[in-house]
Protein backbone atom coordinates (compact mmCIF):
# COMPACT_ATOMS: atom_id res chain seq x y z
CA UNK A 1 0.00 0.00 0.00
CA UNK A 2 2.95 2.14 0.91
CA UNK A 3 4.53 1.52 -2.50
CA UNK A 4 1.80 2.44 -4.51
CA UNK A 5 0.83 5.36 -2.72
CA UNK A 6 4.07 6.63 -3.31
CA UNK A 7 4.23 5.90 -6.69
CA UNK A 8 0.96 7.02 -7.55
CA UNK A 9 1.33 10.01 -5.64
CA UNK A 10 4.82 10.86 -6.80
CA UNK A 11 4.10 10.90 -9.84
CA UNK A 12 0.78 12.89 -9.86
CA UNK A 13 2.57 15.52 -7.61
CA UNK A 14 5.14 15.77 -10.45
CA UNK A 15 2.57 15.97 -13.30
CA UNK A 16 1.45 18.87 -11.50
CA UNK A 17 3.64 20.56 -11.75
CA UNK A 18 5.20 20.09 -15.38
CA UNK A 19 3.10 20.87 -18.07
CA UNK A 20 5.12 19.00 -20.80
CA UNK A 21 5.18 15.46 -18.17
CA UNK A 22 2.56 13.08 -18.30
CA UNK A 23 1.00 10.92 -14.96
CA UNK A 24 2.07 7.67 -17.42
CA UNK A 25 5.49 9.05 -18.29
CA UNK A 26 6.24 9.55 -14.21
CA UNK A 27 5.01 5.95 -13.62
CA UNK A 28 8.31 3.69 -14.81
CA UNK A 29 10.71 6.59 -12.89
CA UNK A 30 8.65 6.09 -9.36
CA UNK A 31 8.18 2.04 -10.17
CA UNK A 32 12.12 2.83 -10.36
CA UNK A 33 12.76 4.22 -7.24
CA UNK A 34 10.99 1.48 -5.11
CA UNK A 35 12.84 -1.30 -6.73
CA UNK A 36 16.15 0.45 -6.26
CA UNK A 37 14.97 1.57 -2.75
CA UNK A 38 13.50 -1.76 -1.69
CA UNK A 39 16.68 -4.15 -3.15
CA UNK A 40 19.11 -1.80 -1.81
CA UNK A 41 16.88 -1.85 2.01
CA UNK A 42 16.92 -5.52 1.21
CA UNK A 43 20.10 -6.64 0.46
CA UNK A 44 21.30 -3.98 3.68
CA UNK A 45 18.72 -6.27 6.11
CA UNK A 46 20.27 -9.38 4.92
CA UNK A 47 24.24 -7.85 6.18
CA UNK A 48 22.41 -7.03 9.04
CA UNK A 49 21.14 -10.17 9.63
CA UNK A 50 24.46 -11.71 8.87
CA UNK A 51 26.25 -9.33 11.09
CA UNK A 52 23.93 -10.15 14.19
CA UNK A 53 25.51 -14.00 13.80
CA UNK A 54 29.24 -12.60 13.48
CA UNK A 55 28.39 -10.41 17.00
CA UNK A 56 27.24 -13.66 18.82
CA UNK A 57 29.59 -16.17 17.46
CA UNK A 58 33.13 -14.29 17.28
CA UNK A 59 33.31 -13.09 20.49
CA UNK A 60 32.55 -16.56 22.00
CA UNK A 61 35.16 -18.30 19.34
CA UNK A 62 32.04 -19.82 17.32
CA UNK A 63 32.59 -20.30 13.61
CA UNK A 64 30.34 -17.97 11.90
CA UNK A 65 29.54 -20.58 9.03
CA UNK A 66 26.26 -23.04 9.24
CA UNK A 67 23.05 -22.14 9.46
CA UNK A 68 21.14 -19.85 12.13
CA UNK A 69 20.11 -21.57 15.26
CA UNK A 70 17.69 -20.60 18.18
CA UNK A 71 20.31 -19.68 21.53
CA UNK A 72 17.96 -21.34 23.59
CA UNK A 73 16.50 -24.75 21.97
CA UNK A 74 19.51 -25.14 19.59
CA UNK A 75 17.01 -26.29 16.66
CA UNK A 76 18.12 -24.62 13.44
CA UNK A 77 15.93 -22.33 11.74
CA UNK A 78 13.79 -22.49 8.67
CA UNK A 79 15.31 -20.39 5.83
CA UNK A 80 12.11 -18.20 6.12
CA UNK A 81 12.65 -17.09 9.10
CA UNK A 82 15.59 -16.13 8.90
CA UNK A 83 13.74 -13.26 6.39
CA UNK A 84 15.35 -9.72 7.98
CA UNK A 85 13.04 -8.10 9.54
CA UNK A 86 9.91 -10.00 8.14
CA UNK A 87 11.02 -13.12 10.03
CA UNK A 88 10.82 -11.76 13.22
CA UNK A 89 7.43 -10.29 12.60
CA UNK A 90 6.07 -13.21 11.07
CA UNK A 91 6.78 -15.27 14.22
CA UNK A 92 5.70 -12.69 16.24
CA UNK A 93 9.20 -12.44 18.02
CA UNK A 94 9.21 -15.98 19.45
CA UNK A 95 10.82 -18.90 18.05
CA UNK A 96 9.03 -21.59 15.97
CA UNK A 97 10.35 -24.41 18.09
CA UNK A 98 10.16 -23.31 21.83
CA UNK A 99 8.20 -20.30 21.79
CA UNK A 100 10.29 -18.36 23.85
CA UNK A 101 11.08 -14.78 22.66
CA UNK A 102 13.75 -13.67 20.24
CA UNK A 103 14.82 -10.26 21.73
CA UNK A 104 13.51 -7.00 19.37
CA UNK A 105 17.44 -6.02 18.78
CA UNK A 106 17.42 -8.94 15.78
CA UNK A 107 14.76 -6.77 13.86
CA UNK A 108 16.08 -3.40 14.90
CA UNK A 109 19.74 -4.31 13.94
CA UNK A 110 18.21 -5.49 10.68
CA UNK A 111 16.52 -2.55 10.10
CA UNK A 112 19.15 0.66 10.90
CA UNK A 113 21.81 -1.50 9.21
CA UNK A 114 19.32 -1.26 6.32
CA UNK A 115 18.34 1.96 6.16
CA UNK A 116 22.13 2.80 6.22
CA UNK A 117 23.07 0.95 3.18
CA UNK A 118 19.46 2.18 1.56
CA UNK A 119 20.69 5.56 2.27
CA UNK A 120 24.61 5.71 0.63
CA UNK A 121 23.07 3.38 -2.27
CA UNK A 122 20.25 5.71 -3.46
CA UNK A 123 22.12 9.48 -2.97
CA UNK A 124 24.92 7.25 -5.04
CA UNK A 125 23.08 5.54 -7.67
CA UNK A 126 20.70 8.50 -8.77
CA UNK A 127 23.59 10.72 -8.66
CA UNK A 128 26.09 8.68 -10.06
CA UNK A 129 28.38 9.04 -7.35
CA UNK A 130 28.61 12.69 -8.03
CA UNK A 131 27.67 13.73 -4.83
CA UNK A 132 31.01 12.86 -3.73
CA UNK A 133 33.69 16.13 -3.89
CA UNK A 134 36.42 16.11 -6.81
CA UNK A 135 34.41 13.57 -7.68
CA UNK A 136 33.52 14.00 -11.88
CA UNK A 137 30.25 15.49 -12.94
CA UNK A 138 28.80 13.57 -15.57
CA UNK A 139 25.59 15.32 -15.88
CA UNK A 140 23.74 18.25 -15.33
CA UNK A 141 20.18 19.19 -14.90
CA UNK A 142 17.95 16.18 -14.23
CA UNK A 143 14.24 15.91 -14.44
CA UNK A 144 11.55 13.78 -12.82
CA UNK A 145 11.54 11.81 -16.24
CA UNK A 146 15.66 10.94 -15.54
CA UNK A 147 16.60 7.21 -14.88
CA UNK A 148 19.36 6.25 -12.63
CA UNK A 149 22.63 5.64 -14.06
CA UNK A 150 25.45 4.38 -12.76
CA UNK A 151 28.94 3.86 -14.26
CA UNK A 152 31.45 1.41 -13.16
CA UNK A 153 33.49 3.40 -10.59
CA UNK A 154 30.72 4.65 -8.88
CA UNK A 155 29.20 1.17 -8.53
CA UNK A 156 32.65 0.32 -7.26
CA UNK A 157 32.97 3.16 -4.72
CA UNK A 158 29.51 2.73 -3.53
CA UNK A 159 30.19 -1.00 -3.21
CA UNK A 160 33.42 0.17 -0.77
CA UNK A 161 31.53 2.25 1.03
CA UNK A 162 28.74 -0.38 2.04
CA UNK A 163 31.05 -2.54 2.69
CA UNK A 164 33.32 0.17 5.33
CA UNK A 165 29.88 0.76 7.09
CA UNK A 166 29.13 -2.92 7.26
CA UNK A 167 32.74 -3.08 9.37
CA UNK A 168 31.54 -0.26 11.50
CA UNK A 169 28.14 -1.89 12.61
CA UNK A 170 30.06 -5.80 13.39
CA UNK A 171 32.51 -3.78 15.30
CA UNK A 172 29.63 -1.90 17.28
CA UNK A 173 27.62 -4.94 17.73
CA UNK A 174 30.35 -6.75 19.49
CA UNK A 175 31.02 -3.58 21.59
CA UNK A 176 26.67 -3.62 22.40
CA UNK A 177 27.19 -6.92 23.84
CA UNK A 178 30.03 -5.68 26.49
CA UNK A 179 32.46 -8.18 24.64
CA UNK A 180 35.93 -6.77 23.61
CA UNK A 181 36.87 -6.68 19.91
CA UNK A 182 38.38 -10.14 18.45
CA UNK A 183 41.90 -9.51 16.84
CA UNK A 184 40.43 -11.12 14.14
CA UNK A 185 37.39 -9.20 13.52
CA UNK A 186 39.65 -6.33 13.82
CA UNK A 187 41.74 -7.42 11.14
CA UNK A 188 39.36 -8.28 8.23
CA UNK A 189 37.72 -4.63 9.16
CA UNK A 190 40.86 -3.21 8.54
CA UNK A 191 41.71 -5.25 5.63
CA UNK A 192 38.76 -4.58 3.57
CA UNK A 193 38.77 -0.97 4.30
CA UNK A 194 42.48 -0.07 3.71
CA UNK A 195 43.67 -2.50 0.95
CA UNK A 196 40.94 -1.39 -1.21
CA UNK A 197 42.14 2.24 -0.73
CA UNK A 198 45.16 1.50 -1.43
CA UNK A 199 45.08 -0.41 -4.92
CA UNK A 200 42.30 2.04 -6.21
CA UNK A 201 43.46 5.43 -5.04
CA UNK A 202 40.16 7.11 -6.20
CA UNK A 203 38.29 5.10 -3.25
CA UNK A 204 40.13 8.05 -1.16
CA UNK A 205 37.40 10.69 -2.62
CA UNK A 206 39.48 13.95 -0.51
CA UNK A 207 43.60 14.66 -0.68
CA UNK A 208 45.15 14.03 2.97
CA UNK A 209 46.38 17.57 2.64
CA UNK A 210 44.77 20.58 4.68
CA UNK A 211 44.70 22.78 1.15
CA UNK A 212 43.87 21.52 -1.90
CA UNK A 213 43.38 23.17 -5.58
CA UNK A 214 39.20 22.06 -6.57
CA UNK A 215 40.72 20.37 -9.98
CA UNK A 216 42.51 17.93 -7.94
CA UNK A 217 41.11 14.14 -8.63
CA UNK A 218 42.35 11.10 -6.47
CA UNK A 219 42.68 9.25 -9.69
CA UNK A 220 46.24 7.66 -9.68
CA UNK A 221 47.50 9.06 -6.11
CA UNK A 222 48.38 6.34 -4.72
CA UNK A 223 51.01 8.23 -2.40
CA UNK A 224 47.62 10.36 -1.05
CA UNK A 225 46.03 6.96 -0.73
CA UNK A 226 48.52 5.11 0.92
CA UNK A 227 48.66 9.16 3.10
CA UNK A 228 44.93 9.15 4.08
CA UNK A 229 45.28 5.46 5.88
CA UNK A 230 48.31 7.14 7.66
CA UNK A 231 47.05 10.22 8.68
CA UNK A 232 43.10 8.28 9.71
CA UNK A 233 45.05 6.22 11.82
CA UNK A 234 46.76 8.67 13.37
CA UNK A 235 43.77 11.36 13.74
CA UNK A 236 41.95 8.38 15.15
CA UNK A 237 44.58 7.66 17.68
CA UNK A 238 44.11 11.42 18.90
CA UNK A 239 40.70 11.47 19.24
CA UNK A 240 40.65 8.16 20.84
CA UNK A 241 43.03 10.08 23.60
CA UNK A 242 40.33 13.12 23.39
CA UNK A 243 37.78 10.89 24.68
CA UNK A 244 39.40 9.02 26.99
CA UNK A 245 38.56 10.85 30.17
CA UNK A 246 34.69 9.62 29.77
CA UNK A 247 35.14 6.01 27.97
CA UNK A 248 37.80 4.26 29.02
CA UNK A 249 39.62 6.83 32.44
CA UNK A 250 42.06 4.43 34.00
CA UNK A 251 43.58 3.34 30.58
CA UNK A 252 47.02 3.81 30.91
CA UNK A 253 49.32 1.90 27.97
CA UNK A 254 52.71 1.96 29.16
CA UNK A 255 52.06 0.95 32.70
CA UNK A 256 49.43 -1.63 32.57
CA UNK A 257 48.88 -2.44 28.54
CA UNK A 258 46.80 -5.68 29.29
CA UNK A 259 44.36 -3.94 31.68
CA UNK A 260 40.33 -3.74 30.97
CA UNK A 261 40.73 0.08 30.87
CA UNK A 262 43.05 -0.12 28.38
CA UNK A 263 42.02 -2.37 26.03
CA UNK A 264 38.87 -0.59 26.08
CA UNK A 265 40.95 2.26 24.20
CA UNK A 266 42.13 0.08 22.02
CA UNK A 267 39.44 -0.91 20.48
CA UNK A 268 38.01 2.89 20.73
CA UNK A 269 40.88 3.59 18.27
CA UNK A 270 39.98 0.70 15.90
CA UNK A 271 36.29 1.91 15.75
CA UNK A 272 37.92 5.39 14.83
CA UNK A 273 40.35 4.24 12.38
CA UNK A 274 37.38 2.61 10.76
CA UNK A 275 35.81 5.58 10.60
CA UNK A 276 38.52 7.60 9.67
CA UNK A 277 40.18 5.81 6.95
CA UNK A 278 36.90 5.91 4.84
CA UNK A 279 36.01 9.89 5.50
CA UNK A 280 39.61 11.56 5.91
CA UNK A 281 41.31 12.94 8.98
CA UNK A 282 39.74 16.07 8.25
CA UNK A 283 35.79 14.48 8.20
CA UNK A 284 36.48 12.18 10.95
CA UNK A 285 36.49 15.25 13.84
CA UNK A 286 33.04 16.35 13.32
CA UNK A 287 31.80 12.38 12.45
CA UNK A 288 33.25 11.95 16.03
CA UNK A 289 30.96 14.58 17.25
CA UNK A 290 27.82 13.63 15.61
CA UNK A 291 28.16 10.16 16.75
CA UNK A 292 28.66 10.92 20.14
CA UNK A 293 25.34 12.62 19.99
CA UNK A 294 23.39 9.84 18.62
CA UNK A 295 24.98 7.54 20.89
CA UNK A 296 23.89 9.22 23.62
CA UNK A 297 20.17 8.92 21.97
CA UNK A 298 20.67 5.27 22.18
CA UNK A 299 18.12 3.67 24.47
CA UNK A 300 20.50 1.89 27.82
CA UNK A 301 18.09 -1.43 27.38
CA UNK A 302 20.24 -2.18 24.17
CA UNK A 303 23.57 -1.43 25.72
CA UNK A 304 25.42 -3.50 28.07
CA UNK A 305 25.65 -1.84 31.63
CA UNK A 306 25.05 1.29 29.81
CA UNK A 307 28.36 1.24 28.49
CA UNK A 308 29.60 4.81 27.07
CA UNK A 309 32.23 2.56 24.46
CA UNK A 310 29.29 0.84 23.24
CA UNK A 311 26.87 4.03 22.99
CA UNK A 312 29.67 5.96 20.66
CA UNK A 313 30.23 2.74 18.72
CA UNK A 314 26.63 2.05 17.91
CA UNK A 315 26.51 5.94 16.61
CA UNK A 316 29.56 6.04 14.26
CA UNK A 317 28.19 3.88 11.56
CA UNK A 318 24.93 6.36 11.51
CA UNK A 319 27.46 9.45 11.63
CA UNK A 320 29.43 8.06 9.08
CA UNK A 321 26.54 7.27 6.77
CA UNK A 322 25.50 10.54 6.83
CA UNK A 323 28.82 11.99 6.05
CA UNK A 324 29.06 9.60 3.13
CA UNK A 325 25.48 10.68 1.25
CA UNK A 326 26.18 14.19 2.14
CA UNK A 327 29.29 14.64 1.69
CA UNK A 328 29.72 16.94 -1.29
CA UNK A 329 27.47 19.33 0.43
CA UNK A 330 29.47 19.11 3.48
CA UNK A 331 32.09 19.66 1.95
CA UNK A 332 31.06 23.22 0.18
CA UNK A 333 29.89 24.11 4.15
CA UNK A 334 32.33 26.64 5.89
CA UNK A 335 32.24 25.48 9.30
CA UNK A 336 32.74 21.62 8.77
CA UNK A 337 36.11 20.60 9.25
CA UNK A 338 37.33 19.63 5.36
CA UNK A 339 40.22 20.42 2.88
CA UNK A 340 40.47 23.97 3.29
CA UNK A 341 38.85 24.68 6.15
CA UNK A 342 39.91 27.38 8.54
CA UNK A 343 42.08 25.73 11.12
CA UNK A 344 40.22 27.47 13.76
CA UNK A 345 36.96 25.96 13.06
CA UNK A 346 38.47 22.33 13.02
CA UNK A 347 39.99 23.50 16.15
CA UNK A 348 36.89 24.34 17.46
CA UNK A 349 35.06 21.20 16.33
CA UNK A 350 38.02 19.06 18.11
CA UNK A 351 37.72 21.00 21.11
CA UNK A 352 33.41 19.97 21.54
CA UNK A 353 35.45 16.37 22.00
CA UNK A 354 36.94 17.19 24.95
CA UNK A 355 33.48 18.28 26.61
CA UNK A 356 30.81 16.51 24.65
CA UNK A 357 31.80 12.67 25.78
CA UNK A 358 30.17 13.13 29.21
CA UNK A 359 26.82 12.67 27.22
CA UNK A 360 27.63 9.51 26.83
CA UNK A 361 28.05 8.64 30.64
CA UNK A 362 24.87 7.01 32.27
CA UNK A 363 25.72 4.98 34.61
CA UNK A 364 28.33 5.22 37.62
CA UNK A 365 32.12 5.29 36.42
CA UNK A 366 32.52 1.73 38.01
CA UNK A 367 29.49 0.37 36.33
CA UNK A 368 30.12 1.95 32.89
CA UNK A 369 33.67 0.47 32.86
CA UNK A 370 32.79 -3.12 33.94
CA UNK A 371 35.16 -5.88 33.19
CA UNK A 372 34.63 -6.83 29.23
CA UNK A 373 34.24 -10.74 28.66
CA UNK A 374 37.24 -11.68 26.58
CA UNK A 375 36.53 -12.85 23.24
CA UNK A 376 39.41 -15.74 23.66
CA UNK A 377 37.35 -17.76 26.28
CA UNK A 378 33.89 -19.18 25.55
CA UNK A 379 30.79 -18.61 27.34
Amino acid sequence: MVVVSYVVGMAAWQSSNGRLIQFTDLIPPRIADVMIAGWSFFIGSSIGSFLNVVAWRMPRGMSINGRSHCPRCDNTLQWYDNLPVIGWLALGGRCRFCRLPISRRYPIVEATVGLCVMWIVVRGVYNDATHLPFWPKRFGYTTALWMPYLSNDSLAIITYHVVGIACLWALALVRADGSRLPRQLIFWCLLLVAVPMLVIPSFAVVPWTVRENELWSPDGQYLNAAMRVLTGGAMAVMIARMMVKYVCPTADPKLNPLGESTTRLIDLMMLLAIAAILVGWQAAIPVTVIAILVGAAVPTMFIHNGDPLAKFALGLPIATTLQISYWGWLQQWTYWPSVNTAAGITLAWAAVILLLPRLLVTAPRNRATAPDRDPEVSD
